[in-house]
């Protein structure tokens, strides 16, 4: 509800360039020009009450179009500092002396004294309780340093072995087969890795809140010219609403912030009230990162190693001065005979077949220590050798309990015959135990006599 009223007040009315500085150097106004209601016009407002609207004039350019547009300004208290700008005639038509007074004391620059009658619009309203709804419409990552960062877990996605080192190290080689040695065997590897992280940051937003006014419950009052809205929303209770709602952990901390001002808001001209702060936050993020290390492995360890098979590549007699050797041993074919449990009788004949008198013999021999002489796969690679102690070959393989011997290239008819082997060209030929003597640790002795 409005009405029009006019009101009478002692004020001044004046053009004079410097008298309107001295208002305005005294009430801390400054010139601007503005638009309203499709028209452009002049004012003089306090630094505080500057809008975006108002565009700042020098003096000499607001005194330029105060005279071009035939304008005066009109203070309407000398304590408060109220001024208006306007029209000459409209300055005339109010003041309480006659048109030709007053035209001819403006023109001439003079200051009028007069009680100025202005009509005023009369707004009729109170407000009980304004509904504000608020929201973020900006924010800008200012600064973000990380703080803290903590490994959670780690763990193995893939292992790829991408090159190996193939160069043949030859002889060697050998002094690293032996179990528990160690070595160098170059190895490229790619490990993929997944891991968990928390990382703690500090972070600080500059951010923009929104605030219109949705609902007013009200009351009725009396204003003069004024915008309801802007008149009665409480600016500094919207800045605290708008902070306890998500953006400050209790409405004390809120309070502060409004109190030591770091918090600014100000109307735009479509009534919104726009709120300016910045916020720090400390911040807990769950990180996930994938790597693949890769790199090099070159210290290796022999676990074990196994002979898988073995095979005579090539054969020849030597001299035994070569290796500074006796071609025979007494003591070993004393030891050979007495343990075997016979008596050295001679070379066999090819056609005297083998007896089973020192298999039986080395059988029946001491009570105590009997001889071993059923084969087992942990004989392959053993030296066999006939009662004389001399080499007749190598031990191939065991299959079904029967021992199987690669010969030696030297051995003789008379001892194939005797061994049953004939002079076929096989790599291998079986030995029964009645042809062996006894199993030792590292060599085979047969019951057959050395050649002649």
């Amino acid at each position: 509800m409005s009405e029009n009223r006019d009101t009478a007040r002692g004020s001044q009315i004046t053009t004079d360039s410097n008298r309107i500085r001295e208002w305005g150097d005294a009430h801390d106004r400054v010139p601007v020009r503005y638009e309203e209601d499709g028209e452009t016009r002049l004012g003089l407002y306090r630094e505080s009450d500057v809008a975006d609207r108002h565009s700042r004039l020098d003096w000499d350019e607001f005194e330029t179009e105060l005279r071009d547009r035939e304008m005066v300004v009109v203070r309407h208290d000398e304590e408060t500092g109220d001024m208006d700008v306007v029209e000459r005639t409209e300055a005339v038509g109010t003041a309480a002396l006659s048109s030709e007074e007053v035209e001819e004391q403006l023109i001439e620059g003079e200051t009028i004294e007069s009680e100025f009658t202005e009509r005023a619009v009369v707004e009729h309203t109170v407000v009980e309780e304004v509904t504000v709804e608020s929201e973020v419409v900006d924010r800008e990552l200012v600064e973000s340093d990380t703080v803290d960062a903590e490994l959670v877990s780690r763990e193995v996605e893939d292992c790829e072995v991408t090159s190996v080192d193939t160069t043949d190290a030859g002889i060697e080689a050998i002094d690293t087969f032996g179990s528990g040695t160690r070595s160098e065997v170059a190895c490229d590897v790619a490990v993929t890795l997944d891991e968990g992280w928390t990382v703690t940051k500090e972070n600080v937003e500059r951010i923009t809140i929104e605030s219109r006014v949705v609902q007013a419950d009200v009351e009725e009052t009396e204003t003069v010219e004024s915008d309801a809205v802007r008149e009665t929303v409480d600016i500094e209770g919207v800045e605290r609403t708008v902070l306890e709602g998500e953006l400050v952990d209790s409405p004390e901390t809120a309070q502060v912030a409004v109190e030591e001002g770091n918090v600014e808001s100000r109307f735009r001209e479509d009534d919104a009230i726009e709120t300016h702060l910045f916020r720090s936050q400390v911040v807990e993020e769950d990180v996930s990162v994938r790597r693949e290390v890769t790199g090099e492995i070159t210290d290796a360890e022999t676990l074990s190693s196994e002979t898988i098979s073995h095979a005579a590549v090539e054969s020849e007699i030597v001299d035994a001065e070569e290796y500074d050797a006796e071609l025979v041993v007494e003591d070993r074919e004393a030891a050979t005979g007495a343990a075997a449990g016979v008596e050295d009788t001679g070379t066999l004949e090819a056609d005297e077949p083998a007896t089973e008198e020192p298999a039986a013999a080395e059988r029946s021999g001491a009570a105590d220590d009997p001889a071993r002489i059923e084969p087992t796969e942990d004989d392959v690679g053993k030296t066999v050798v006939n009662a004389s102690g001399d080499e007749v070959g190598m031990v191939a393989a065991v299959e079904n309990d029967r021992m199987y011997v690669d010969p030696h290239p030297s051995i003789t008819d008379r001892i194939r015959t005797a061994l049953g082997w004939g002079n076929d060209d096989d790599d291998t030929y079986p030995v029964d135990e009645d042809h062996v003597a006894r199993i030792e640790d590292d060599e085979v002795v047969l019951g057959v006599d050395r050649q002649g």
